[in-house]
């Protein structure tokens, strides 16, 4: 359920002017105004609700901060920027949102705004740039959190000298980590039955959950959902299909009870409680499993890149909505979360750090060291199609999956039904022209 989560004021807006430099006279836009935001209930938001009292005492305004699950926010957010002043000054826009919120001109260009106050772009990861970022040139967002994807694994369990002698009878090599989706399948199905643990936590719930873990085994074997040149649907490839099948084959053989109807927050449940070896999913969820209250697997468990070609990288990007009330005062806001000392906050709190240079950062490793895979796997990651009607992809997929997993569908089949769909999805889109 939502729940509205109204911040407090902290210390006094002196002892902080000189930690937030990219602020120069907030106040002066800000003070007695109100910032609504509609945010996703993960680690970054909670990291944020910890220090928005900083900027209150800054500025003279107030937070708001309503925290939703996912599955709710688009929904919110719609009905707000379609009404002539909307709820929300503040947005988070999801990677695959972007498409659409700039078609729809529900969020204002940015350019002017970095240009004036000199903020230095260049400190993202270009990647996530490329895919919450910027939109044929003009930028629109700036990178808020990312969701690096790629594979979770009890290290404790595959360091263990009896399963890597087990592996080394079944596979007649030493222990390594899967390089290919196919040896990450069968690796997988058998640590499950040497365990006895579930090999996998997966999260097959439609539509985004099982969208965002299945196409990183798509993107894996090189298969993608359109020709990125000319647009012609892709997926009926046989790289493709073979992604879907293994998928299918592994949450049938290999998964946590009830994966079908999971969500990432039922895969990080699998790895706390220590019932799975490995699993294809979120980096974020790693400050929860380092939680020493809710998890069995306190410094058991490793990041690493996807198996394969590349993985699925999303992210959620800072937008000022076109109908926003207190825009200037919205873009105060932005300046002030992703100064150089806002964003190190956040990120030793367990947020997903999008500045680059913070992943050099010595102290930040030494905080959390299981960053230091991260710079791996966003070279080897791309994000869904920047298009206006990426949502409806992300609903096509998620039928053909649930084709699939729920009423055993031949992936062949389910893709070739579905064909006419993906090839409707780009007609007229002005971002693909």
């Amino acid at each position: 359920m939502p729940r509205q989560l109204r911040t407090m004021l902290g210390v006094m807006a002196a002892s902080l002017l000189a930690a937030s430099t990219a602020l120069a006279d907030p106040a002066a836009v800000c003070k007695g105004k109100t910032l609504n935001l509609l945010l996703e209930t993960v680690p970054d938001s909670t990291a944020l609700m910890k220090i928005g009292p900083e900027f209150e005492a800054l500025s003279g305004a107030k937070i708001n901060i309503e925290a939703v699950n996912y599955s709710l926010m688009h929904e919110k957010l719609v009905p707000s920027l379609t009404a002539s002043t909307g709820t929300y000054d503040v947005l988070a826009v999801d990677s695959y949102w972007t498409g659409e919120f700039v078609t729809a001109k529900w969020i204002q260009p940015l350019d002017d705004r970095i240009a004036a106050d000199k903020v230095d772009t260049s400190v993202y990861y270009p990647a996530l740039m490329e895919i919450n970022g910027k939109v044929k040139g003009t930028t629109y967002m700036l990178p808020f959190w990312h969701y690096a994807m790629g594979m979770l694994y009890r290290k404790d369990i595959v360091e263990d000298s009896k399963f890597q002698a087990a592996y080394k009878e079944k596979f007649g090599r030493d222990w390594r980590l899967p390089e290919t989706l196919e040896e990450y399948a069968d690796v997988a199905e058998w640590a499950g039955k040497f365990t006895g643990k579930a090999g996998v936590a997966m999260a097959g719930q439609r539509a985004d959950p099982v969208v965002m873990e299945a196409t990183n085994y798509l993107f894996s074997l090189g298969g993608d959902f359109y020709n990125r040149q000319t647009w012609v649907p892709s997926l009926n490839s046989p790289e493709a299909i073979e992604a879907v099948k293994i998928y299918a084959e592994l949450l049938a053989k290999a998964a946590q009870p009830g994966a079908l109807g999971a969500n990432f927050d039922d895969v990080a449940n699998a790895l706390k409680q220590d019932k799975a070896v490995f699993a294809i999913t979120y980096l974020f969820l790693m400050p929860t499993l380092q939680d020493p209250k809710e998890s069995k697997v306190v410094d058991k468990v490793a990041f690493a890149r996807m198996p394969g070609k590349d993985s699925l990288l999303g992210a959620w990007g800072w937008a000022i909505p076109t109908n926003a009330a207190n825009p200037d005062c919205s873009w105060e806001f932005m300046k002030w979360v992703e100064s150089k000392d806002i964003a190190m906050k956040r990120a030793m709190a367990g947020g997903q750090a999008t500045q680059a240079w913070i992943y050099q950062d010595p102290e930040y490793l030494k905080r959390w060291p299981q960053m230091a895979a991260v710079g791996d796997a966003l070279a080897h990651a791309k994000g869904l199609p920047v298009m206006s009607r990426a949502t409806q992809l992300v609903e096509v997929f998620a039928e053909v999956m649930g084709d699939v997993l729920a009423n055993g569908t031949d992936p062949a089949t389910a893709i070739a039904n579905a064909e006419d769909k993906f090839a409707g999805l780009t007609k007229g889109d002005p971002l693909l022209k």
